[in-house]
């Protein structure tokens, strides 16, 4: 490691937050928002701590919701993803998804971002089309358009494609993202869990949010606490399974069955389940309860139906609101780095747990990312950024 690198390292190890962005951007900094409809986050909302959370907004109704809020006052933070990445793959001619509307004039960039400040976002973000892994240029093009607007309210989206992250592409990425000076929000694009695919993903996620500056990571799952814990200024944490990654441009969702109960966090191995899925292995076996405000006790095999969507939603966002909250409570981001590989390493084992309980051999498995947050050294620089911070 060059030393260069070694003590930007070092020193982003020992600030007791990732660094703000200026401008009403920063307004974001360290929070994790969570990723919702309109229709899920109106339910939501008033579980979400000001200070530290907020909603990303999707849909057709995104920028209503956001009208919404600001009318009410709503104190956290707001966004609206304009998902251009589900339009248009981008182009460096087009490398944003510009809608006219009614047609009776061309939308420009400007407008469309003034749309949603106008609507009441605390940022607005860019439209940008789906980046395929390899061709660079409409990334480079998409980010000297955002720069030359001469505005500090704007995040460039980065819808890439997860082989962006292989041993092939990432050089090139991460060469891209130093140089871009705005504030910039990956968003990670594969069918399932996209991190799961390369094992290079996780370390190479950490090393773009600790060495490019101002990057968030959005529409994820608990992807968002491992970017935050590694520089990370801002990460949103999607619902359900649908807003936990993007879809690359051209391909349809894939999903292994017809299953319409939600998606339920199991805080003890901190991964996602369906709810049918934890109702069969838990069919003989007393099942984890939850005891947050929204559950009080609730066994987490009970979430089996579109029904029970919301207070599966509810659930989660408690569970990881409380984390957010432990996180907060560390010095330095070396220090929550060690907390989350602490955790992870207590989630690996307790699937070791689990299945013995239940009697059910190899039932929970570990996901590949959460073995890389157990297995992976905290920080890159640990015999330099485990020092306690000086005053």
């Amino acid at each position: 490691m060059e030393a260069a690198r070694a003590q930007a390292l070092h020193a982003l190890g020992l600030q007791p937050k990732p660094s703000a962005p200026p401008g009403p951007v920063g307004a974001l900094t360290d929070r994790v928002l969570v990723h919702a409809s309109w229709d899920a986050g109106r339910q939501l909302v008033d579980l979400l701590p000001t200070a530290s959370s907020g909603l990303m907004l999707s849909g057709a109704e995104a920028a209503t919701g956001v009208k919404v809020l600001s009318r009410r006052g709503h104190a956290g933070s707001r966004l609206i993803d304009p998902e251009g990445y589900r339009l248009a793959a981008a182009t460096t001619d087009a490398p944003f998804v510009l809608q006219d509307g009614d047609g009776l004039f061309d939308m420009t960039l400007d407008m469309a971002l003034d749309g949603q400040r106008d609507a009441g976002a605390t940022a607005a973000i860019t439209p940008t089309g789906f980046l395929p892994a390899g061709n660079a240029d409409p990334l480079k093009k998409a980010a000297d358009l955002v720069a030359d607007l001469d505005r500090d309210d704007v995040i460039l989206a980065m819808p890439l494609d997860i082989a962006w992250f292989n041993k092939e592409h990432f050089p090139q990425l991460l060469a891209i993202s130093r140089q871009l000076v705005v504030p910039k929000l990956v968003f990670l694009g594969g069918q399932f869990d996209p991190m799961g695919r390369y094992k290079s993903g996780v370390a190479n996620l950490r090393r773009l949010v600790s060495e490019a500056p101002y990057i968030g990571v959005a529409r994820t799952d608990l992807n968002a606490f491992d970017a935050m814990t590694h520089g990370a200024f801002v990460a949103s944490i999607g619902t359900g399974g649908s807003r936990r990654h993007v879809v690359p441009f051209g391909q349809m969702p894939i999903s292994s069955k017809k299953d319409y109960s939600p998606s339920v966090l199991v805080p003890g191995l901190m991964s996602f389940y369906k709810g049918s899925v934890l109702a069969e292995r838990f069919a003989n076996a007393e099942p984890p309860k939850c005891f947050c405000p929204s559950c009080n006790g609730r066994a987490l095999d009970t979430f089996l139906s579109r029904d029970h969507s919301a207070a599966a939603h509810a659930h989660g966002v408690h569970t990881w609101n409380s984390w957010i909250s432990e996180m907060h409570q560390q010095r330095t981001l070396a220090e929550r780095a060690d907390w989350w590989q602490q955790r992870s390493v207590e989630a690996v084992a307790y699937c070791d747990v689990l299945n013995v309980r239940i009697e059910q051999e190899g039932a929970f498995e570990a996901p590949g990312p959460l073995k890389a947050w157990a297995g992976l050294p905290s920080w890159p620089v640990t015999s330099w950024t485990r020092q306690a911070p000086t005053h």
